[in-house]
C-alpha cells in the first residue's frame, strides 16, 4: 500500500499535465503520464537516454511510434492543465515561433516527414514551430497552450500580399491563438488570455482576427502602416505627433554590442483606425487598435542605438497607467523564448534521433511540457521564494533535497521554501555563490537528474523497511 502511495506522490505533476489526455485508451494514457513523470527527473533529448533498457524503454518507444496517438491530444490535455492553474482578471499568453534543426533528419536517410531549415546553403533539415504558453501576473509560466509544428516544403516565390490565408504560414499563428481559446474555454477560466506577439505577428489576418476576439492581443509593429485616423499619414509619424504621457526607468542589462545602464524612457499613445484591406479582393476593412510607443531620451553610449519599440494593441489605452501596463505585458514575450531556449539547452529536444516527424512531434510535445516545469521552477524561486516547495515538487522530492543537504537547520519532515528548494537542486547541478546571478535553466536541468538518482533511492530504501 505504501508503495502505491509513493508513486502516486511521484506522479503529481504528471498526472496534472497529461492525466486527462484522450489518446485512445487509458492504457496509453497511463503510460503517457509514467512517461512524463520519468522525464521530467532525466530531461534528454533521446529516449535511450532517459530509459537506458527494459521494458519502460520499449514501453515509451511504442507509445510515439503509435500512429493511433495524436500529439495534439497529448498537447490539448497540457494545455488545460496550465488554464486549471490561472487566476486573476486575465493571463499573459506570449505566441512566438522557432526553429528546430534535427541532424538525424538530414543523415538517416528514413527519416521522413522533415522539411528545410534555415538557409539553402546549410541544407538543415527539421520542422518549425509556433509556440504559446500562460504567464500570470507574477511572470512564472504555467504551462503550455498551445502549439503546431509543421515542415516547409520550400520558401515560396509569391510575394504574401498575393496569397491566400491557407498558403501562408501565418494560418498556424492563428490555429495556436484558436487552441488557446479552446483549452480557456475547457478549462472553464472566465478570465482574458492577453496575446503576446513579436514583429511576426505584424500582419493583417491576424489584425483582423484579433480585434473579434474577445481576448486581447499586443503585437511588436514592424511596418510603418497607413493610419486614417486621429490623422492620416504613417504610423510613426501620427504617433509621434501625440503629446507624451510620462516617462518610466528602465534597467537595461550588458548584451552583444549594448551597455549595461538605466534608461530614461519617453512614452506616447493614442487610438488609431488602420485602413487594411483583404488580400485578395482589396475590400477596405478597417481595424481600430491603440498605439503605445516607448522611446529612449537619455544619453546613449556611443556606437549605440536608442531603444524603442512601437506596440499596437487591442487593449484600450487612455493614459500613462494604461500604457505601461501595455508595456509591461509585451516584457513577458520573454517568457517563451526562454522556455524555447531551456527546450534545446536542457531538454536537448534537437538530438532526437527518431526517424519521422511524426513521433518526433509527439516525444517533443511532452518534452516542451518538462522545460516548462524546470522555467517554472526558475521563476517561481525569483518570484514567489517564501512559498512552499509543494506547489511545484513532490513529498518525497523534498525529503530527498532535505536528505542531501543535511536539512539545514530544517526537521526531515519539514516543508521548505520554494527558494531554497530551488537553490538546493540548483547547487546539485553545480551552482555555487561564485556562479553570479540566480540558478538558470541548465543547472536546474542538471540538478533534476541527480535529484531523480537520490529520490529513487530514498524511496526503495523506505519501501524495503531500511532504517538510514
Amino acid at each position: 500500500m505504501e508503495t502505491e502511495v509513493t508513486a502516486a506522490v511521484a506522479r503529481v505533476w504528471a498526472q496534472q499535465e497529461f492525466g486527462r489526455a484522450q489518446i485512445g485508451d487509458d492504457r496509453r494514457t497511463q503510460r503517457l503520464v509514467e512517461m512524463a513523470a520519468h522525464v521530467a527527473l532525466r530531461p534528454a533529448g533521446k529516449l535511450t537516454q532517459v530509459w537506458e533498457e527494459g521494458a519502460e524503454r520499449e514501453g515509451a518507444y511504442r507509445l510515439v511510434e503509435n500512429e493511433a496517438v495524436e500529439a495534439r491530444e497529448m498537447a490539448r490535455a497540457a494545455h488545460q492543465a496550465a488554464f486549471a492553474r490561472a487566476q486573476g482578471p486575465y493571463v499573459y499568453v506570449p505566441v512566438d515561433g522557432t526553429s528546430l534543426t534535427l541532424p538525424a533528419a538530414r543523415k538517416k536517410p528514413k527519416a521522413k516527414g522533415f522539411g528545410p531549415v534555415g538557409t539553402t546553403r546549410a541544407k538543415a533539415r527539421g520542422l518549425e514551430v509556433v509556440s504559446a504558453i500562460v504567464v500570470n501576473d507574477k511572470g512564472v509560466a504555467l504551462g503550455p497552450s498551445g502549439q503546431h509544428m509543421w515542415a516547409r516544403k520550400g520558401v515560396s516565390k509569391k510575394p504574401a500580399a498575393s496569397r491566400a490565408l491557407e498558403d501562408k504560414e501565418t494560418r498556424h499563428w492563428l490555429d495556436v491563438m484558436e487552441q488557446v481559446l479552446r483549452a480557456r474555454e475547457a478549462a472553464g477560466y472566465e478570465g482574458r488570455p492577453w496575446f503576446q506577439l513579436d514583429r511576426g505577428g505584424d500582419c493583417r489576418d491576424i489584425l483582423h482576427w484579433a480585434v473579434m476576439t474577445d481576448g486581447w492581443m499586443t503585437v511588436r509593429a514592424a511596418q510603418d502602416r497607413c493610419v486614417d485616423w486621429p490623422l492620416e499619414g504613417k504610423l510613426w509619424q501620427v504617433v509621434e505627433a501625440q503629446k507624451p504621457l510620462g516617462r518610466y526607468k528602465l534597467p537595461v542589462p550588458a548584451g552583444p554590442k549594448r551597455t549595461a545602464r538605466e534608461a530614461t524612457m519617453q512614452v506616447r499613445a493614442t487610438a488609431l483606425v488602420l485602413p487594411l484591406k483583404h488580400g485578395w479582393t482589396k475590400k477596405l476593412l478597417p481595424v481600430e487598435v491603440f498605439a503605445v510607443q516607448a522611446v529612449e531620451i537619455s544619453s546613449v553610449p556611443a556606437n549605440e542605438q536608442p531603444i524603442e519599440g512601437m506596440l499596437l494593441t487591442t487593449h484600450p489605452v487612455h493614459d500613462f497607467t494604461d500604457a505601461c501596463r501595455v508595456l509591461h505585458a509585451y516584457a513577458q514575450r520573454w517568457r517563451l523564448e526562454e522556455v524555447h531556449k531551456c527546450w534545446k539547452s536542457v531538454c536537448k529536444v534537437e538530438e532526437s534521433n527518431l526517424e519521422s516527424a511524426a513521433s518526433f512531434t509527439r516525444w517533443a510535445t511532452l518534452l516542451f511540457s518538462v522545460a516548462l516545469r524546470i522555467e517554472r521552477l526558475k521563476r517561481l524561486a525569483r518570484e514567489a521564494p517564501e512559498a512552499p516547495a509543494d506547489v511545484e515538487l513532490s513529498l518525497w522530492e523534498i525529503r530527498a533535497l532535505l536528505f542531501r543537504h543535511d536539512a539545514d537547520g530544517y526537521r526531515s519532515d519539514a516543508t521548505p521554501t520554494i527558494g531554497q528548494a530551488v537553490l538546493w537542486i540548483a547547487r546539485l547541478g553545480g551552482y555555487s555563490k561564485s556562479s553570479g546571478g540566480p540558478p538558470g535553466s541548465i543547472v536546474l536541468g542538471r540538478g533534476l537528474e541527480k535529484l531523480a538518482v537520490i529520490t529513487e533511492d530514498l524511496q526503495r530504501i523506505h519501501e524495503l523497511g531500511l532504517k538510514m
